[in-house]
């Protein structure tokens, strides 16, 4: 769960959209596109600098919760393990209406560099971009969700 943000947050999807190209082509045509790839991005600026939030900007890290470290060795070059996916990460926004929209990221990491900026007289902050990821082992699973909810009561 996240901490304290400031300047909200912003969730962008993207498609890389391919046209098909034929003879006697007079521009994008309807039905000849294919969708190869679809993406998304949830970037936030947390106050939070717990060890657990820190953890989380960076999963190419080891992270001790007994010894509160957070180390990078070399056993972290390679593969990403799973446990550094969080099974979901959500973002609630209020619409100019007054309804609440919930923007669920799955299988979502944080791949932005880790920079921790502290400031005098101001909060330190972390920039968190975190990409959700296509599950391999399942073709039926969502990348993300976007819901309206009728408040934030749970």
């Amino acid at each position: 769960m996240l901490g304290p943000t400031r300047g909200g947050g912003e969730f962008k999807a993207t498609a890389t959209i391919r046209d098909i190209e034929f003879d006697g082509q007079k521009g994008k045509t309807k039905g000849m596109q294919v969708i190869e790839s679809i993406n998304a991005t949830l970037s936030v600026v947390t106050l939070d600098t717990s060890m657990s939030s820190l953890a989380m900007a960076m999963p190419w890290a080891t992270y001790d919760d007994v010894l509160g470290t957070i180390t990078c060795k070399s056993e972290n070059i390679g593969v990403i393990p799973g446990e550094a996916y969080l099974k979901n990460v959500t973002m609630f926004c209020k619409t100019v209406k007054g309804d609440y929209r919930k923007i669920t990221l799955y299988n979502a990491m944080s791949e932005k560099e880790f920079v921790l900026a502290a400031k005098p007289k101001g909060e330190g902050e972390v920039s968190l971009e975190i990409y959700p990821h296509w599950d391999p082992t399942d073709s039926l699973a969502d990348l993300f969700l976007v819901e309206t909810v009728a408040s934030l009561a749970a």
